[in-house]
Formats: C-alpha cells, sequence, structure tokens
C-alpha cells in the first residue's frame, strides 16, 4: 500500500472511531476508561524493567533496528488512548519503516505505545535485568496481552494485528461494533 493511501486510511480510520467514541453510552466509556488506566499501568511498568536493562541505551547503539519493523502495529486500543483523552495522536509518516519513529526515537509515550513495541525487549537488555526481571517481565506481558485481548473479545475492530490491517478487514463497519458475550 502507498504512503499516501495509507495517509487517506490513517485519517479515515481516526475520524470513524473518533465519531463512534462520541457515540457510546457512558456506561461503556467507563469500561473503556478503566480498561486504559490498567493496560497504561502494565506498560509504565514494562517500560520500567526496559530501563532497567538499560534499554534507551541499547536502542541508542543499535538505532532501534526493531523499531524499524513496526509499520503497522499501532491498534484500536492504542488509538483509544488518546481519543479518551480528547487528544489526536501524532501523525504518522508511512514512508519510514515505523510511522511513529522520529530523530529522537518513538514519538509515543510508552503509555500509549503499541503492544508489540512495549512487550519486545531484546536479549541485551533482558540480560542485566536477572531471573526476577525476566519472571516480571512475562508476567507482565501476559497481564498486558490480557487487556488487549479483553478489547479484542468486545470490539469487533479491535485486533492485535493493528488498525490499519483491522480497518482493511472491517470494510466501513464500525470498529466499536460490540461482539456478542461468550457464554461461560
Amino acid at each position: 500500500m502507498t504512503s499516501n493511501r495509507l495517509d487517506r486510511r490513517w485519517r479515515e480510520y481516526v475520524t470513524a472511531v473518533t465519531a463512534e467514541y462520541a457515540r457510546l453510552a457512558a456506561d461503556e466509556r467507563v469500561w473503556i476508561a478503566g480498561q486504559l488506566v490498567r493496560i497504561e499501568g502494565l506498560q509504565v511498568e514494562l517500560d520500567a524493567l526496559f530501563r532497567r536493562g538499560d534499554g534507551p541505551a541499547v536502542c541508542a547503539r543499535c538505532r532501534g533496528a526493531c523499531c524499524d519493523c513496526g509499520k503497522n502495529h499501532f491498534t484500536l486500543v492504542n488509538l483509544l488512548a488518546f481519543v479518551a483523552a480528547g487528544e489526536t495522536p501524532p501523525q504518522p509518516d508511512f514512508a519510514l519503516p515505523c510511522p511513529f519513529l522520529g530523530p529522537s526515537g518513538c514519538r509515543l509515550e510508552v503509555a500509549r505505545r503499541p503492544f508489540n513495541c512495549v512487550t519486545f525487549i531484546c536479549e541485551p537488555i533482558l540480560a542485566p535485568i536477572g531471573n526476577a526481571g525476566y519472571d516480571a517481565f512475562h508476567e507482565l506481558e501476559r497481564e498486558l496481552r490480557r487487556g488487549y485481548l479483553d478489547f479484542d473479545e468486545r470490539y469487533a475492530g479491535s485486533s492485535l494485528r493493528g488498525l490499519l490491517i483491522r480497518g482493511e478487514r472491517r470494510a466501513g463497519r464500525p470498529f466499536l461494533e460490540r461482539l456478542s458475550p461468550r457464554p461461560d
């Protein structure tokens, strides 16, 4: 897909989700807010482990090579974090390998970064945090995955595969269309 087409899709999806969110019932917004607080907290905890492993210095040395693989990781959950706060996410640059990578690193704050971005910690970062840090990382990753999957089980337009990929599959249908609850 060309950069212009991705830009157009991005704008369409941001506009659609913002309008859908505005029409949600208050109790649905409360559910989203609670889930976002949980997800944001877990992402900040994962970032603390990343920093404990000297992540910023490791990334600076390799110049964010893993970020070059992150083109479509931004999800409905990440967009809702901005929309619920009455904010607009930074404009992605789809000509870059990661559309949110800037000259100083990621342009998204840790609490609003995609799942794949906050849960990918390479060996040079994992090694210094030891076994306890490694175990904590995996526990936090499981909890965070559950938070994202809660959205996937609730809304038809949510997917860890990313907003742009899911939007293509939705073909104009609402992102925040509720899925039927699963029987217990």
